[in-house]
């Protein structure tokens, strides 16, 4: 097999879900990948599932020059609430003792982004399309809320990979 360039791998984007299907809305991300899996993917784009891998994803950051990261968050405002931000990944090396007191999936999205960023693998890009969860509890059904969202989140993530491909 033919090793690919640098410049070919870093021009790639990532949609990544994050969450657990089991806990009800915090299945928000990999429903939005469900949702996304039925649009033609462009070239140069992967939609993928990462459920709770935590900072064993790390490594495969580094072939993306820009990841989108669908995931829920206990943020202000209403259950179904989604918002889009770009993420400035703060903190390094000196931060990872805190962080290595977690186990692998116990790492919320702050800390494997702080640990891609201190192996060298953070892309260039990172944006968070979050939602409020309503109900974090054992449910494979997400809130009637949080559903609506995900088709929301799912226009946000094409709209802004139009910008990009």
């Amino acid at each position: 097999m033919a090793k690919k360039s640098e410049e070919s791998l870093r021009s790639r984007i990532l949609v990544a879900g994050i969450g657990n299907r089991l806990m009800g809305d915090d299945g928000f991300g990999p429903r939005v990948i469900d949702l996304l899996s039925a649009f033609d993917i462009p070239k140069g784009v992967d939609f993928r599932d990462f459920g709770t891998a935590g900072l064993t994803i790390a490594t495969d950051l580094e072939e993306y020059e820009l990841v989108i990261f669908l995931d829920s968050a206990d943020v202000e405002g209403e259950p179904g609430e989604i918002f889009m931000t770009e993420v400035a990944v703060e903190g390094g090396l000196d931060d990872m003792a805190e962080i290595s007191r977690f186990t692998l999936h116990e790492v919320g999205l702050e800390g494997l982004l702080r640990f891609s960023k201190a192996i060298g693998t953070i892309p260039s890009k990172v944006i968070l399309i979050g939602c409020k969860p309503k109900v974090v509890w054992p449910s494979l059904e997400l809130s009637p809320e949080v559903e609506e969202a995900t088709h929301r989140a799912a226009e946000m993530v094409l709209d802004t990979l139009s910008q990009y491909v």
